[in-house]
């Protein structure tokens, strides 16, 4: 459960902005061969493409994402590679024109032996410049991986790389009681930044005990590694209950002591509530999360301690028309360090605390079978305890291409 929760809420919040990279989600019919080209363009706002906290520069910005995803489909197997590239074209700023601003590669895999059993793995690798392209990435990575210990904060456009890769396991032992397992690896860079390694795992076991209760015991285990700070593993084992309060309304929790190699006991907690109702025949999805955690902020050295609160509403006013608004909070604090260069100066620099406000609606409306029209504003703050403050807002109008066609008949 490491993140899923604010991982979810954060996917209905992100939906509507940047098209994510990863494809694996594209409805696919009958077992067979699929092949899945995709062409995603959108037009977009940025009042602060450098994500600066002074002299912000603001710019319309033409996208393109040309991609491609394919394998084979069924209930007991699935494979499915994809990847794809992203090119850029500024209206005011020439100069940062690119026709690969960024590219991307990606596996998905499930199979069920037996009945019993589910395996699954996931690997994807993201190069971009784009910080909403990059923050799209890890909500899509931490919901393939609950592992997923990434996080970003506003970098400007630098080139950025971040690769994860992660297994899973599955298996029923009785109509009531499951046992999981998971590990995974990721790793981060930062052009004039620090790189990040990180391994994770993690094993726990659900029971149903009534209709409305579900208990679990885990098992959450870390390494992060990064040059120029010392490796550090933590240990949580949890706690967790999960209550079905009505049949619309559903409370998560889970916590439990964190152990780590540098001292100290710290704390591990995600919780979540979920909440659906009809408003004029439509079903309406409100949800929030809250996670506290350890894990790493791209480009800066080091663990840190994560605390993410998200909320959301999702509904459908039309039988094709996807409308979301959300609110995030972040803050993440602990010993941390980033360096930057340039044609004349570079350097090292601490930041104890970061903190993060996000705000963002969408709607997307679904014009045929193969494609989708989109629009997004998103509002984010960013306060840090070193440096000045970073305000951004952006505002995207895209249109989607996707056509699944089976390739074995």
């Amino acid at each position: 459960m490491r993140l899923l929760a604010v991982a979810i809420v954060l996917a209905v919040v992100l939906g509507s902005g940047h098209p994510a990279w990863a494809q694996a989600t594209t409805p696919l019919g009958t077992a067979g061969l699929y092949l899945i080209p995709s062409f995603k363009v959108s037009e977009s706002f940025d009042d602060n493409i450098f994500a600066s906290s002074s002299n912000r520069q603001s710019d319309f910005i033409s996208r393109f994402y040309p991609g491609l995803q394919g394998g084979y489909n069924s209930d007991p197997f699935t494979l499915l590679l994809s990847g794809g590239f992203e090119a850029d074209i500024f209206a005011k700023h020439p100069e940062l024109n690119d026709p690969v601003t960024g590219w991307n590669a990606g596996l998905n895999l499930r199979y069920l032996p037996i009945r019993r059993l589910t395996l699954g793995a996931n690997i994807a690798y993201t190069e971009t410049k784009s910080l909403p392209t990059l923050t799209q990435t890890v909500v899509d990575l931490t919901l393939a991986n609950p592992l997923n210990p990434a996080n970003t904060v506003q970098q400007g456009r630098q080139r950025t790389t971040l690769l994860s890769a992660s297994s899973s396991a599955v298996y029923q032992f009785t109509p009531l009681t499951s046992g999981t397992s998971s590990i995974s690896y990721t790793e981060s860079t930062l052009q004039g930044g620090a790189s990040n390694t990180a391994y994770g795992a993690q094993v726990g076991v659900s029971r149903q005990f009534t209709l409305r209760d579900t208990g679990t015991l885990g098992d959450i285990q870390n390494v992060f590694e990064s040059a120029g700070s010392p490796t550090t593993y933590t240990n949580a084992p949890t706690v967790g209950w999960t209550r079905q309060l009505t049949p619309l309304t559903t409370l998560g929790v889970q916590a439990g002591p964190q152990f780590s190699s540098r001292g100290g006991v710290g704390a591990y907690a995600n919780a979540s509530l979920s909440y659906e109702y009809k408003m004029a025949e439509r079903v309406v999805r409100a949800s929030v999360a809250y996670v506290h955690s350890q894990g790493f902020v791209v480009g800066q050295a080091g663990p840190t301690t994560a605390d993410t609160f998200s909320s959301a509403i999702a509904f459908e006013p039309l039988r094709s028309l996807q409308v979301t608004v959300g609110t995030t909070m972040s803050k993440f604090s602990g010993s941390t360090s980033s360096s930057s260069t340039s044609t004349s100066s570079s350097g090292t620099s601490s930041t104890s605390s970061t903190t993060t406000h996000g705000v963002t609606a969408g709607a997307s409306y679904r014009i045929s079978r193969w494609l989708t029209a989109r629009t997004s504003y998103s509002f984010s703050y960013q306060e840090r305890s070193t440096g000045g403050n970073i305000p951004h807002n952006l505002v995207l109008l895209g249109l989607d291409i996707s056509y699944p066609s089976r390739v074995d008949r």
